[in-house]
Order: structure tokens, then C-alpha cells, then sequence
């Protein structure tokens, strides 16, 4: 009876974000990304789902006419859980994701590449906080704040393999503001 109650409520929500991001390294610099999420709503506070990103960093550096160009991206895919504390004009929620960390890099001289890394996979987490603005029933305005932790392989290898090989010892951290919005809000009853 539960199960069908959950299955003639869901609604689905798709949300579109962009953002900055800053890791905990000395020195890192601000960088941009941008995502999309899919949500179910099992009920009017409680959501399920999936979400793609990717964050995208570079640096020119030229010296006596010469250029040395530094690219990389980093795009987490992750299933997400998001609990609402509310269904009116303002929902404040905690969410989180998990899910596999794909990164990639790139360096070019003067247009040429001369180095590309493998590109690797690593098992991440990330607690998220925010609030949506619900503008009418089915279109919100949400800010949220995000920290991601990257694990590393602890074979050492370029791809993390299932979540058995993890090492959370060694991670990679880095925080966030996201800015969106949200189609289809769930909450109705």
C-alpha cells in the first residue's frame, strides 16, 4: 500500500545550475561550472535522484611570446537524496550525492597539445544545504552550498573500479555555491 501511495504521488523535478567552486589547496583559484539534476519526489519532502557537473579550470601562461595553456575539467556524475523542510514559497533542504568523479587534463604549447592525461575516475561525496524559491507551483529560484570530497584509488590506478576501492584516507576537497533553477517543485499532495 506504501509502495503505491509513493508511486501515484512521485513527481519529477529537473533542475538546471551554475556556480563557482574553490578547493582547499593553498593558492587555488575560483573556477565556473554547471550541472543538471533529475529528482523523483517519493513524497512532498523527500526526493531521489541523479545529477551531472562539470567544473572546467585553465591558465595561459606566456613568456617571451611563447604560450603554455593548462586545461581541465572535472565532472562528477552522482546519484542525489534531498529532504524539503518545507512546501511553501520558502524550502529550505539538505541533500547530499555520491557517485564517480571523472576528471581529465590537458596542456598545449603555442596551440600544440604536448600532454594529455588518462582520464580518471574516483568514488566522491558531497553534503549539500540550500533553499528553493518556489515562484509558482511548478518553477523555483535555488542557492545551495556544496562540499565535495574526492577519494582516491587505493590500487593507485586511473579508475576507481567499485566503491570497494576507495581510499578515504586521501581525498581532494573543494566547496561551492550553485545558483539555479528548479522545473517541477514536488510538494503537492
Amino acid at each position: 500500500m506504501l509502495i503505491l501511495n509513493s508511486v501515484s504521488f512521485a513527481q519529477f523535478s529537473l533542475g538546471l545550475q551554475g556556480g563557482i567552486a574553490k578547493s582547499d589547496l593553498e593558492d587555488s583559484k575560483t573556477i565556473a561550472g554547471g550541472g543538471v539534476n533529475l529528482r523523483v519526489f517519493a513524497s512532498p519532502n523527500f526526493a531521489i535522484g541523479v545529477a551531472g557537473k562539470i567544473y572546467s579550470d585553465g591558465t595561459d601562461y606566456t613568456v617571451a611570446g611563447q604560450t603554455l595553456s593548462y586545461t581541465g575539467n572535472l565532472v562528477p556524475v552522482t546519484g542525489t537524496l534531498d529532504y524539503y523542510f518545507g512546501t511553501g514559497f520558502i524550502r529550505p533542504y539538505i541533500g547530499g550525492d555520491a557517485g564517480v568523479y571523472f576528471s581529465k587534463y590537458d596542456a598545449k604549447f603555442n596551440g600544440d597539445k604536448i600532454a594529455e592525461s588518462k582520464k580518471h575516475s574516483n568514488f566522491g561525496a558531497a553534503p549539500r544545504a540550500g533553499v528553493i524559491f518556489a515562484l509558482n507551483d511548478n518553477l523555483g529560484l535555488q542557492v545551495e552550498g556544496i562540499y565535495h570530497f574526492i577519494f582516491g584509488n587505493k590500487d593507485n590506478s586511473a579508475n576507481a573500479g567499485n566503491v570497494g576501492n576507495a581510499d578515504f584516507e586521501s581525498t581532494k576537497q573543494f566547496g561551492g555555491v550553485n545558483v539555479g533553477l528548479i522545473i517541477g517543485l514536488g510538494g503537492k499532495k
